[in-house]
């Protein structure tokens, strides 16, 4: 092979190692987006625009007083029965709302469960929901009353059920 021949080896082998290289990375991120235990919070760019807003609604929170607490989901058809008390800062029951859920498992973050929980009394809001996996999840709870809008994040573990 000549000199000049040769000279058109390592500009075709950086091309080389540079297209496996981005092949190997375009496979690794069609490999970890197929993983439902990996998530990305969904419209994030949104949020972290929407910062003023996600404030403002922390304190509407401390200032409606409201706390929610789960009180033990049960085994139901299909998954669990899920039953969320609202309270003011009284202790009182918090009725009326309407109550909105988003669950996601630690283990299974791309999996999200979305819910609406009917009122039952006493503050108590119910549904009952495909909360099949034991472990631990994460409740993002929305509650509107009227001009009132709540929102708390919960985490609760779930064991296993009968």
């Amino acid at each position: 092979m000549t000199s000049a021949g040769r000279g058109w080896l390592w500009p075709l082998g950086l091309a080389l190692a540079l297209a496996l290289s981005a092949g190997g990375n375009v496979a690794f991120m069609v490999l970890a987006s197929r993983d439902a235990s990996f998530a990305v919070e969904p419209d994030y760019y949104r949020k972290a625009l929407e910062w003023d807003r996600t404030m403002a609604q922390a304190s509407a929170n401390r200032a409606l007083g409201w706390m929610a607490a789960v009180d033990g989901p049960a085994p139901a058809p299909g998954g669990r029965r899920l039953v969320v008390r609202l309270i003011d800062r009284d202790g009182g029951p918090v009725d009326g709302a309407r109550m909105t859920v988003e669950a996601r498992h630690g283990a299974r973050a791309a999996e999200v469960v979305h819910g609406l929980l009917a009122g039952t009394g006493q503050g108590r809001y119910a549904a009952e929901l495909p909360l099949g996996r034991v472990g631990l999840w994460e409740l993002r709870l929305r509650a509107e009353r009227g001009a009132q809008v709540f929102t708390q994040r919960l985490e609760v573990d779930l064991p296993p059920g009968p």
